[in-house]
């Protein structure tokens, strides 16, 4: 059973092994992470090349060597080589270095799962590694569901985040405002009006539970 987190990789290094299609998926999300992406491979697609011509990237054009995984905060073995990723998999793990190794579960210290993203919103599912298909699957469901209007929400409530912990000193406190915010049917009728409107009818909720509180 693998333990669900986000993990924050701004400015962090990341080593990807492989320099296929796959490879390159991997690097885009991780680029738009923020990671410094190293790419070790012999052979690299060409959006690959571009994005190390462009200094997006570091590109080492050779085979995976052990002092590669030296300094990384983690490591994604995107190679279809067994061998080479037997070899990651192992010097990872000898130096505390998360690895995922695509496809193979058995290989992984973490899995990455499907992803679902609006604005700020992000759903990771996951099958513990037994079937991506599924994951999927799950995730094109999802992705009828999560409307924009789940986006706008986040971020109105993001907007008045400071402004509820200024007024309500408690956890609890804070908690039942937002509930009662989101108990309120903002999903729904954030959808008539632009956000500018949204925040001030949230903030007047706000204002309206303060004086209650008085």
């Amino acid at each position: 059973m693998f333990y669900p987190a986000f993990i924050d990789l701004e400015n962090r290094p990341v080593l990807v092994v492989g320099g296929g299609i796959i490879a390159q998926r991997k690097v885009e999300t991780l680029l738009e992470a923020g990671a410094l992406v190293t790419v070790v491979s012999p052979q690299i697609t060409e959006q690959l090349d571009a994005y190390g011509q462009s200094n997006r990237i570091s590109v080492r054009q050779r085979g995976f060597i052990p002092s590669d995984v030296d300094g990384v905060s983690l490591v994604i073995s995107a190679t279809d080589d067994p061998t080479t990723q037997t070899e990651v998999a192992s010097i990872a793990a000898s130096k505390n270095v998360l690895v995922n190794t695509v496809d193979k579960p058995e290989l992984c210290s973490f899995i990455v799962p499907a992803i679902l993203r609006r604005g700020d919103i992000t759903i990771a599912i996951s099958t513990s590694g037994k079937s991506p298909s599924l994951a999927a699957e799950l995730r094109a469901r999802l992705d009828r569901v999560l409307t924009e209007e789940f986006a706008r929400t986040a971020n109105v409530l993001g907007a008045v985040r400071q402004e509820v912990h200024r007024q309500f000193a408690g956890s609890d406190d804070r908690k039942r405002v937002f509930d009662s915010i989101i108990g309120s049917g903002i999903i729904e009728w954030i959808a008539g009006c632009d956000d500018a409107a949204a925040l001030e009818r949230v903030r007047e909720m706000i204002r309206e539970m303060i004086e209650k509180r008085t």
